[in-house]
């Protein structure tokens, strides 16, 4: 026979790790906060010859840490070959601002140069976002090499209204109608992770941690 005692702390074990169990048997998922990549493209600029380029998006209420982004992406050279720079930077004043992490590099060799595509650039550890943040992503080649970032004018797309672009050769664009004068923001995606999966998981954790403790 059990205590009371002992059996409550069975019967929390349980449940914690059920919950614990059900949390991890979840398929991933994500909060996407920005995404034009599906958006009808109105041009391109070159990394190397208008770069750095780079795009703002903004957190909202979630925050979270960030693991990857995805750019579209096309190689107008395919014999001019030189690694491509992704950068995670902050916000100074509405431009970009001082570095904070970076992305694997991507050599423009990988890129097709018979159309856009996505493409996923990803961070070896996660970097943790602040909620109601805006931060840059940023695209630059230090050898010369033909690829192209793709934007597009639609400011209908998730995220994007409210947000800038920027090229070393135009300087910082706000994305507004008045102007976007022929530029637009530059394609991409940004996905953080769903808050309510993590803390469930975290929960169950909490719950084993709780009870190896009283145990």
């Amino acid at each position: 026979m059990f205590s009371p005692l002992k059996m409550s702390f069975r019967q929390a074990a349980v449940s914690a790790g059920a919950c614990l169990c059900f949390a991890m048997a979840l398929p991933a998922q994500a909060t996407v906060v920005y995404n034009n990549l599906d958006a009808v493209q109105s041009g391109s600029d070159a990394v190397y010859g208008t770069g750095p380029l780079a795009n703002s998006f903004n957190t909202g209420t979630y925050g979270g840490t960030l693991n990857s982004i995805q750019a579209l992406l096309m190689n107008l050279g395919p014999d001019l070959s030189s690694n491509l720079q992704v950068s995670l930077l902050s916000s100074n004043s509405g431009a970009p601002g001082s570095l904070l992490a970076t992305f694997d590099s991507l050599s423009s060799d990988a890129i097709s140069s018979s159309g856009f595509g996505s493409y996923r650039f990803s961070l070896a550890s996660g970097y943790s976002l602040a909620a109601n943040t805006t931060y840059w992503i940023e695209i630059a080649a230090a050898d010369p090499n033909a690829v192209q970032w793709s934007y597009s004018s639609d400011l209908s797309a998730l995220g994007v209204a409210g947000e800038s672009s920027y090229s070393a050769a135009f300087g910082v664009s706000p994305n507004d109608t008045a102007a976007l004068a022929g530029f637009g923001p530059y394609q991409m995606a940004v996905e953080l992770p769903e808050p309510g999966s993590l803390a469930l998981i975290g929960l169950g954790l909490a719950g084993l941690v709780f009870i190896r403790r009283r145990a």
